[in-house]
């Protein structure tokens, strides 16, 4: 994973609404780029078939939106998060303000043969100063709840990463120079999702904390093999999804 967008994590923000951004408007070259890019993103499985669709959208005051179609296979949701969070942090490098939506619903479950996950909202940003400047004002979980042993300066900022309802479905134990990563369950619902509901979408969310924690250790410095486990998304607690040895 390549670290270029390190810098980004700390000016990234959720975009829930996107009035006041500024005038100017995605061009044509923009959109081009972006499905060009997105296809040279690294997957966490490069055998499961990945795609998306950009299409002009008012919601929120956005003015499009990108919806990622993905081959169902284990770990999909995770792989779409992974490949996402690539592309999130990718169109907030280049002024673009995104968001990521799980409520608004395609007009398409299928596209090419794939199915549905997830989708963007995307605005140009003319005004910069709406991008975050203070990122650890943010709200968060603290530290010591998320993370067991030694940080590594990388788990203060990689818990920013994005999640649904900032759920931040994640727990890691940093033992004998290994990093197991956890998504954790919380008993019962999470903000407005129902349980049904953050079993999906907090899968897509391991993924993009993966995504941030590979760009923090990679800006560390720190070399790493990782092996990934099977989320059947199941309701206990803890579930093992990666392993990084160091």
């Amino acid at each position: 994973m390549d670290n270029k967008y390190y810098n980004t994590i700390f000016k990234r923000k959720s975009f829930h609404l996107f009035r006041n951004l500024g005038d100017e408007k995605l061009t044509r070259e923009e959109l081009d780029n972006i499905r060009t890019v997105y296809n040279n993103f690294e997957p966490l499985y490069p055998d499961i078939k990945t795609e998306i669709k950009i299409i002009p959208s008012t919601k929120k005051g956005a003015e499009y939106q990108i919806e990622i179609y993905s081959e169902k296979a284990d770990n999909y949701l995770m792989n779409a998060g992974y490949i996402g969070e690539q592309l999130d942090l990718y169109l907030q490098h280049n002024s673009i303000a995104s968001l990521w939506c799980g409520i608004d619903k395609p007009d398409e479950q299928t596209h090419h043969g794939l199915d549905y996950v997830i989708m963007f909202h995307i605005k140009k940003v003319s005004n910069k100063t709406k991008y975050r400047i203070d990122m650890f004002k943010a709200r968060r979980k603290d530290l010591k709840d998320i993370w067991r042993g030694d940080d590594l300066g990388v788990a203060n900022i990689a818990r920013f990463a994005p999640s649904a309802v900032n759920s931040q479905p994640w727990y890691v134990e940093n033992i004998d120079n290994k990093l197991v990563v956890y998504r954790y369950k919380k008993p019962g619902r999470i903000g407005i999702m129902t349980t049904k509901a953050a079993r999906y979408f907090n899968r897509i969310d391991i993924g993009i904390y993966l995504c941030i924690l590979e760009i923090c250790l990679n800006n560390e410095d720190i070399k790493f093999q990782r092996q990934l486990f099977i989320d059947a998304g199941t309701d206990q607690k803890l579930t093992k999804v990666a392993e990084y040895k160091l």
